[in-house]
């Protein structure tokens, strides 16, 4: 356990615990002191990065959420033209989802638990992903990739068909490889824009 502990910070081992304990258990019975057994650490120390289980819930949806973004705009930056960003933004959604089942379900089987400060937080976070997307769009507009389409509108049938992918993919239902649903989803968008 030292040489897991030398290698990660305790928070970011408690964080991961979660993510397990969570996913195994569900939030509400989901205890500290089992995130804390997980981790390798003990319950006082569980206590000393996050006041509550209700904070260390919302702590790590956020560190998985903003992780997600960081990889997003890292990567998405490369690609040259406005379709492959979109490309590269769905492929990574749904490899996003696959690596973070766990996060996923435990999002979706916890919903209730959230309070107004992280639903905001949530709010604002797909405002931040809808406004990347919408960029994207219009870029893709002023090149001429796309004809003169409502970007918002454009960005928010993006964003809903890649969230149609959210619940098959996270409890295992899609039994098939990700270009056979992508790849058709992207090309009916993007006729929809073509010129």
């Amino acid at each position: 356990m030292e040489a897991k502990a030398a290698e990660k910070t305790k928070r970011e081992l408690i964080l991961e615990a979660a993510m397990v304990v969570f996913a195994r258990e569900g939030f509400y019975k989901a205890k500290v002191e089992d995130i804390a057994i997980e981790a390798g650490v003990g319950k006082g120390t569980v206590y000393e990065y996050f006041s509550s289980k209700a904070e260390l819930f919302k702590e790590m949806f956020k560190e998985g959420m903003e992780k997600f973004i960081r990889t997003l705009h890292g990567e998405v930056i490369q690609a040259s033209t406005a379709r492959e960003k979109l490309k590269k933004i769905a492929y990574l959604h749904y490899d996003f989802i696959m690596k973070n089942r766990d996060l996923a379900k435990i999002t979706m089987e916890s919903q209730n638990q959230c309070d107004d400060d992280f639903r905001k937080w949530l709010f604002g976070f797909q405002n931040q992903k809808m406004d990347f997307i919408k960029s994207i769009i219009e870029e893709g507009i002023a090149k001429g990739e796309f004809r003169q389409v409502d970007s918002r509108a454009a960005s928010l049938a993006f964003t809903g068909a890649m969230g149609s992918l959210f619940a098959p993919v996270t409890f295992g239902k899609l039994d098939i490889k990700p270009e056979e649903i992508i790849e058709p989803i992207l090309k009916v968008l993007f006729e929809g824009m073509s010129k």
